[in-house]
Parts: structure tokens; C-alpha cells; sequence
């Protein structure tokens, strides 16, 4: 009786560890924060971290900027376009030591840790719900 008993105990814990790793595989994996650093396409360094989830994604630069990237790939600085949607600028983003004249100007008219609109994250929940099944 008490080896019966032993194996239907292992049987529940197996369960419950197959449950919660089926489980955990159903939530969006935050993004890993270590800083990387890439050389852009015109050689200059960039250092960022990843923000967000698989669904809902952005860089970040160390000093705050929030980037996207542009259609070629390249990390450039997010900015709010007419509609407050957060689209690439097409200023190619560089570590603040790198930044030339232009790029200066150009970050005196954006605020730092922009985000997506309202509008954007509709379209992201629907995306996590055919993903996932639900809007987490």
C-alpha cells in the first residue's frame, strides 16, 4: 500500500511540474536587459538594451532614447509621428561621445523613453491573443 502510494505522489508531482512549465511557455519572456553593443552600418558604436517582449518590442540607448529600427534593420531614434504613433526617425542612433552636430539638434526635439500609442498596442494585444489566446 505505501509503495502505491509513493508512485501516485511522483505521478501528481509530475504532473504539476509538466503543468507549470506548459504554462510558463503561454506568458510573454520579458526581454534580457544586458547592454549590447553593435557597430551601426556608417561605424559608429551603439550600446542599447532590449525592452519589452517577444510581442511588444523597443531598444533602448544607455542615455534613454528610445530606438527602432528603420526598413534596412538599422537602430535609429524613435520618434511620435503625427498621429502619436512611435515610428524610426532615420537618424541612425550612436553612443552619446559619437554624436555629431546634427544628431544633437535633432535629440533636443524628441523626449527620451518614448512609447508605442494607444492605437499601436491594440494592434500588439491582437497579436498576443493569436499568439496566445488571450490579451495578458
Amino acid at each position: 500500500m505505501i509503495f502505491k502510494q509513493g508512485k501516485y505522489m511522483r505521478k501528481i508531482v509530475l504532473i504539476l511540474i509538466f503543468t507549470l512549465f506548459a504554462f510558463e511557455s503561454l506568458v510573454a519572456v520579458p526581454a534580457k536587459q544586458t547592454p549590447i553593443t553593435i557597430t551601426q552600418p556608417d561605424g559608429r558604436v551603439l550600446t542599447y538594451v532590449l525592452r519589452g517582449d517577444e510581442v511588444v518590442s523597443w531598444c533602448e540607448s544607455s542615455d534613454g532614447y528610445t530606438l527602432l529600427a528603420n526598413s534596412e534593420g538599422v537602430l535609429c531614434y524613435a520618434m511620435l509621428d503625427k498621429d502619436k504613433n512611435l515610428v524610426s526617425s532615420g537618424v541612425v542612433a550612436c553612443n552619446r561621445e559619437e554624436r555629431n552636430v546634427q544628431d544633437l539638434l535633432f535629440l533636443k526635439s524628441i523626449d527620451k523613453k518614448l512609447f508605442y500609442s494607444d492605437k499601436q498596442m491594440e494592434k500588439f494585444a491582437k497579436i498576443r491573443q493569436s499568439m496566445f489566446g488571450s490579451a495578458e
